[in-house]
C-alpha cells in the first residue's frame, strides 16, 4: 500500500487514482509491553558500574556473614579468654597465633565478633527499613488518597512527631529500660523513622488519586480499600523499593552511632558500633587499631555499597533520571 493511500475505515482505502477499494485485512502491529519494575532496576544497574560493583560487594559480604556466623556461633564469639587479652593479630609481629584480627580487652576473638556484629547490624538495618516503610506506606497512602480532613489530621500528627528530639528521647528510654533487647531497639528506631516515609508516599498518593484509572474504578463502584491496595499501590512500588534500600543504609548508621555512644545493643548482641566504641579509649585508638578499624572499614564498605545500589534504584524509579 502506497504512503499516499488514505485509510477511510478499517477495511476500505482510497488509492492514488482516487478509486475506493476494499482490503481483506490490515496487519496490526502487536502492542509493546512496558518493561517490569525489576527489569527497569536491572537495566539501570547494568549501565552503572558503581552500582554493579556495590551489588556484588554487598551480596558477597552478606553471604559471608551469614555462612560464617552459622559456623562460628554467638557463644563462641562471646567466649572470653583472659590469658590472651589485647593480643595483636597473628600476622603482625608479636601477635597471638590463631587470632586473625587479635583480641579485645576481654580476650574475645575480634574476627568472630566482627562476623556476628556485621550480621546483627545488617539484620537491624533491614528490619528497621522494612517495618518503617510498611507503616509509612499504609498511613501515607491512606492519607493522600482520602485527602481533606483525614489528610490534615494525619499530617499534623506526623509534623508534631517529627519535631520531637528523637535522639534525646531514644537515649532517655534506653537508659530507663532495665532489660534492653534487640527487638526493643528495632521498634524504638522504627518509632522515629517512619514519618519521612509517610510524607513521601502521601505526596505520591495525592497525585495518583486524580488519575483517570482511579476515577474509572470509583465509577464502577470499586471500594476505596481495593483501589488503594490493588491499583494505587502497584504504581508506587518503584518508589517504595528505592526508599527501602536507602533507609537501610541510614538505619545502620543510626544504630552504629547510638552503640558508639554507649546506648546501643546489649553486650550479648554485639554490633559494629560495639567494636567501634573501642576507639573512644585513647590507648586503643593510638596503639590497638585492630579493635576498631576492621569494624569502621566494614561499615564504610556496606554503607557505600548500599548507597550506590540505592542511587541506581532511585534513577530507575524516576523516568526523568534514567540513564537508559
Amino acid at each position: 500500500m502506497s504512503e499516499e493511500n488514505k485509510i477511510i475505515s478499517d477495511e476500505t482505502i482510497v488509492d492514488e487514482s482516487g478509486q475506493t477499494r476494499v482490503i481483506e485485512s490490515i496487519e496490526m502491529l502487536p502492542a509493546k509491553k512496558p518493561p517490569s519494575t525489576m527489569k527497569l532496576f536491572w537495566r539501570e544497574m547494568r549501565h552503572d558500574p558503581f552500582a554493579m560493583v556495590g551489588l556484588v560487594v554487598f551480596i558477597g559480604i552478606l553471604l559471608f556473614l551469614i555462612i560464617a556466623s552459622m559456623i562460628i556461633g554467638t557463644e563462641a564469639a562471646l567466649a572470653r579468654d583472659l590469658h590472651n587479652r589485647l593480643m595483636a593479630p597473628s600476622w603482625v609481629e608479636g601477635g597471638a597465633p590463631g587470632y586473625i584480627l587479635g583480641t579485645d580487652p576481654a580476650g574475645r576473638n575480634i574476627f568472630y565478633l566482627l562476623v556476628i556484629s556485621g550480621r546483627n547490624s545488617i539484620f537491624l538495618g533491614f528490619s528497621i527499613s522494612i517495618i518503617s516503610i510498611i507503616i509509612g506506606v499504609v498511613i501515607g497512602i491512606v492519607s493522600g488518597f482520602y485527602g481533606g480532613h483525614v489528610d490534615n489530621v494525619v499530617m499534623r500528627i506526623v509534623d508534631t512527631w517529627m519535631m520531637l528530639p528523637s535522639l534525646m528521647i531514644m537515649i532517655v528510654l534506653i537508659s530507663m529500660w532495665d532489660t534492653f533487647t534487640m527487638t526493643r531497639f528495632i521498634f524504638l528506631l522504627v518509632a522515629f523513622t517512619w514519618m519521612g516515609r509517610t510524607r513521601l508516599i502521601r505526596s505520591m498518593a495525592l497525585q495518583q488519586r486524580h488519575m483517570d484509572y482511579v476515577a474509572a474504578s470509583k465509577t464502577l463502584g470499586t471500594r476505596n480499600v481495593v483501589i488503594i491496595f490493588r491499583e494505587v499501590m502497584p504504581n508506587l512500588v518503584s518508589i517504595i523499593m528505592a526508599n527501602v534500600v536507602l533507609t537501610m543504609a541510614g538505619s545502620i548508621g543510626i544504630e552504629t552511632g547510638l552503640t558508639l555512644l554507649g546506648y546501643g545493643l546489649p553486650i550479648d548482641s554485639p554490633s559494629l558500633g560495639t567494636l567501634i566504641n573501642h576507639a573512644t579509649t585513647p590507648a586503643h585508638l593510638q596503639n590497638r587499631w585492630w579493635l576498631w578499624f576492621p569494624a569502621i572499614l566494614m561499615v564504610f564498605i556496606i554503607m557505600l555499597s548500599i548507597n550506590f545500589i540505592g542511587q541506581a534504584v532511585s534513577r530507575a524509579a524516576d523516568p526523568q533520571q534514567r540513564m537508559v
